[in-house]
């Protein structure tokens, strides 16, 4: 377990870097799209922890990827199950969202475009390969595609 609280970590901080350096990256050209993204990325994470995250059996105290676990505490609860379209669209908000709003600024520096999809990369791939393994939720499309690897 405790390996996989510190792959939990370790995704945390990797989502911390690229994000921030997103953040920094727009607000060296503009306040308003700087503000607008670190809004965005607030709403994104309640969205996913509501969508994906409140469904979770292990939710209440063995979330790895720790704060999120923490953050679902103040959603309305939800019984863990299939995911529906909305929860699938509430991912998508995530995943789109803070990905692609920042790009233009990104590609003018494209040092910074690299380390930011670099990092990026290493959270999706340190997330299911370390820090999710044996989590209970069978309806998480990460569980699955592990299963069938």
């Amino acid at each position: 377990m405790m390996r996989k609280r510190v792959a939990g970590y370790v995704v945390n901080l990797l989502m911390l870097a690229y994000l921030g350096l997103g953040v920094w990256v727009v607000m060296r050209d503009s306040a308003f799209w700087g503000a607008v993204y670190i809004a965005l990325i607030g709403f994104s994470f309640v969205v996913v922890a509501y969508a994906w995250c409140a469904k979770c059996p292990c939710r209440s105290g063995a979330c790895t990827h720790i704060w999120v676990g923490k953050l679902t505490k103040f959603l309305p609860h939800r019984k863990p199950g299939q995911y529906t379209v909305g929860d699938w669209v509430g991912q998508a908000i995530y995943l789109l969202g803070l990905h692609l709003l920042p790009q233009y600024w990104l590609w003018q520096d494209k040092a910074i475009f690299v380390l930011f999809w670099a990092l990026a990369l290493a959270t999706f791939l340190v997330g299911p390969l370390y820090a999710c393994r044996g989590c209970p939720n069978k309806h998480c499309y990460v569980g699955k595609s592990r299963a069938s690897a």
